[in-house]
């Protein structure tokens, strides 16, 4: 293993992983919007038998869940011997998503960040870098995939629509003030991180023209820490702009543990 993540987070990053989760997260403990601020959540944990200090304090584990706030449940479901149908966002009729035996993503863009999370925690565990490049590929398309989504739902338009077609930079600074109401933040690291690494992701995967390529450690572990900001925080980011329940998984690696070089052993 080239790179490690350290096992334990902040309590800062612990406490804000948890309000995150039950502020913002795709869970069902709050169909009535009554979980609005941090009393109500300590008051929510002591209903259920639990202490919120006690759970930040379990939480600082990274390896540990967020209990009741976080869906554990992924994008992607399998079936068996069953049809599923979801309605038409534009007509409201429902379709057939699946017959029989198969799978089916709740959400694509979802779905496509899972994809984008897999191939970074491999970049992490083998030190590849084209394996960096394609986790940072899938987590550009589920944020294009994401706003698309906001965009064809709150309009009811389809996917033949033009300005689909639209750069996603376009997207991210026009989109959000055009069915919000309001222009998202664009002065935060999460803007910048995304920003340099959708530059190496266009130099280095899409449009590759260098014969070979080569960095120091010290440069690879710095572009594996920008991740979470470049990818999961501005997801979530968007959610919260939106006003949508950010998937669990997102949330998480929003606040991913840093990342360092293994050491070496010297003989």
């Amino acid at each position: 293993m080239a790179f490690k993540p350290k096992k334990r987070i902040s309590e800062r990053n612990a406490y804000n992983m948890v309000l995150a989760m039950a502020f913002h997260g795709n869970h069902y403990n709050d169909i009535h919007g009554h979980i609005r601020t941090v009393s109500d959540v300590k008051e929510h944990y002591a209903q259920n038998g639990r202490n919120f200090a006690r759970v930040v304090a379990q939480c600082r584990d990274f390896a540990q869940s967020v209990p009741i706030y976080e869906n554990l449940i992924g994008a992607q479901w399998t079936v068996e011997g069953v049809s599923v149908s979801r309605p038409n966002h534009i007509t409201g009729e429902y379709e057939s998503v699946v017959a029989g035996d198969g799978v089916y993503n709740q959400s694509d863009y979802w779905a496509t960040f899972e994809i984008s999370k897999e191939d970074f925690d491999s970049a992490i565990e083998f030190g590849r870098w084209e394996r960096f490049l394609s986790a940072v590929n899938a987590g550009i398309a589920a944020v294009e995939a994401f706003l698309n989504h906001e965009y064809m739902t709150r309009l009811r338009v389809s996917g033949e629509d033009a300005a689909l077609r639209e750069n996603l930079e376009a997207k991210i600074k026009t989109w959000p003030a055009k069915l919000t109401g309001s222009a998202f933040d664009l002065s935060g690291r999460s803007w910048a991180s995304f920003s340099k690494l959708k530059t190496l992701r266009d130099d280095g995967f899409q449009h590759r023209k260098a014969i070979t390529t080569g960095m120091s450690r010290k440069e690879h572990v710095g572009l594996l820490n920008e991740y979470k900001q470049a990818v999961p925080r501005l997801l979530f980011d968007l959610h919260v702009h939106f006003g949508v329940r950010c998937p669990s998984a997102i949330i998480r690696y929003v606040y991913y543990p840093e990342i360092e070089m293994e050491s070496r052993a010297h003989a």
